[in-house]
């Protein structure tokens, strides 16, 4: 099964995974930081890249990068982000099912579309639960409360909508991660050694943008090919 899952995919795929590492290791090193966040950071590289190429075995790593995060999130208080990653890790093992359930004859997962009317939904569930969670968050001194409870919201939203095999889980996965570089990027400013999680966002946020479009391509073929 994990040969399988490794071998359909292409050297153009394995080259960008390993400049990525490259890059992300080097510079954090350079700047200075510790150990752990640096494998965290790999953890979670190596979870998008095959969570963008559709292949179950990305939830291994997101295992791996939630227990790692759920410690580096706690030193900055970032409470938020804690509980999300407690979520994280059922919905990791929800999802190694569920893709496994549901892929073609070349162990690559099929993806679906929302319909306009249950993408506003989605919106707004995760307004409504910004709000709220904001609210909790402030009262427990979270660190940028309102801006950690929208990324939380919208990544709990969005992962689930990923292991329902949705495209739009990447929409709110970017709206997520272009919030959460804002805030690695106001920790850094105070705290150097946080350079590989910010550095980590930045590149989710890229990694999001691009297989929103390929996972929107393949959808698109799917359903010319029916």
């Amino acid at each position: 099964m994990l040969k399988a899952q490794l071998s359909d995919l292409s050297f153009k795929f394995y080259f960008s995974l390993l400049a990525t590492l490259i890059f992300v290791i080097l510079t954090s090193l350079i700047i200075s930081t510790d150990i752990l966040s640096i494998f965290t950071a790999s953890c979670g590289i190596i979870y998008a890249f095959f969570a963008g190429a559709k292949k179950l075995i990305c939830f291994i790593f997101g295992i791996i990068y939630s227990i790692c995060y759920i410690y580096i999130a706690y030193k900055t208080n970032l409470y938020g982000d804690v509980m999300l990653n407690l979520i994280y890790l059922p919905m990791n093992i929800l999802g190694i099912i569920h893709w496994k359930n549901h892929q073609n004859e070349n162990n690559f997962v099929n993806i679906r579309s929302l319909k306009f009317k249950n993408i506003i939904i989605s919106f707004c569930i995760v307004l409504i639960l910004t709000i709220l969670y904001g609210i909790f968050l402030e009262k427990i001194n979270t660190t940028f409360a309102y801006l950690n409870g929208f990324a939380v919201v919208a990544q709990i939203v969005a992962f689930y909508l990923q292991v329902k095999r949705y495209i739009q889980n990447y929409l709110l996965v970017t709206l997520a991660n272009i919030t959460n570089v804002l805030i690695w990027f106001l920790i850094f400013e105070y705290s150097k050694e946080n350079i590989a999680q910010l550095l980590n966002m930045i590149i989710f946020l890229i990694i999001g943008l691009y297989y929103y479009f390929i996972w929107k391509k393949s959808y698109n073929e799917s359903l010319y090919t029916c």
